[in-house]
């Protein structure tokens, strides 16, 4: 009767295959969704294109460092290449090249809107708006219906004479202005001390957090009916 199991060394073996191919090929999507090409990333990781095609092959595989940089610069967390799943062709078909335009005459007609919000709220009409700030009326009312992009400088006269702040306007819901809030967060986080990051990250300690977002979202007569309860209780 034949034996149908492998040796160890040759499971071992085969399973080290499989798993570099399939990290190759998690590579390769990442990279592709990403609109990088093999030179770039071999020259990021100062490979030769041919020993970075070895990785994509899963003929070699990669240091964790070197994982964790393409994942940055793939804009992929490093965990996705634990696992087997591709991309998503959504995110594949839809590159940030191809929805720029779209994005910015959204944008314009966004910052239209908020600027004739500004003006109504500040009592002031566009013709008040031309004679404070010297633009022709004709521009205001065109950037008022998104029509036309205005430079910074404008934006800001116009911005101030409605006592408004040019930050204001800043996109904090599109997909631009999530990615940059994002990058923001992550900053501000990352500035965060040592001992406060671990207590953030630690699943155990959400339920604390969760408990600090509801009180910072409480009005102060509350938060000090919540404070005399507690002193009732430990009284």
């Amino acid at each position: 009767m034949g034996n149908d199991t492998l040796e160890p060394e040759v499971a071992h073996s085969e399973r080290k295959l499989v798993k570099a191919r399939i990290l190759g090929i998690l590579l390769a999507d990442a990279r592709r969704a990403s609109g990088h090409n093999e030179e770039e990333v071999a020259d990021l990781l100062d490979l030769t294109p041919g020993e970075y095609r070895a990785l994509e092959a899963g003929d070699a595989l990669p240091s964790l460092p070197q994982l964790e940089v393409m994942a940055y610069f793939f804009n992929v967390p490093v965990s996705h290449f634990w696992g087997g799943d591709t991309l998503p062709v959504k995110r594949q078909e839809s590159r940030v090249r191809e929805r720029i335009p779209a994005i910015l005459a959204l944008r314009d007609r966004i910052l239209g809107v908020q600027l004739q919000q500004l003006r109504e709220q500040a009592n002031l009409s566009v013709a008040d708006l031309a004679d404070q700030t010297s633009l022709d009326a004709k521009r205001i009312r065109d950037a008022e219906r998104g029509r036309i992009s205005l430079p910074l400088d404008e934006l800001e006269a116009l911005t101030q004479s409605m006592q408004g702040r040019l930050s204001e306007l800043v996109d904090g819901h599109g997909p631009v202005g999530q990615q940059l809030q994002a990058k923001e967060d992550f900053e501000q986080f990352a500035s965060l001390p040592a001992e406060l990051r671990s207590f953030v990250l630690q699943p155990i300690n959400r339920s604390y957090l969760d408990l600090a977002a509801r009180l910072s979202e409480m009005d102060v007569e509350k938060l000090r009916g919540i404070a005399e309860a507690i002193l009732e209780i430990t009284l």
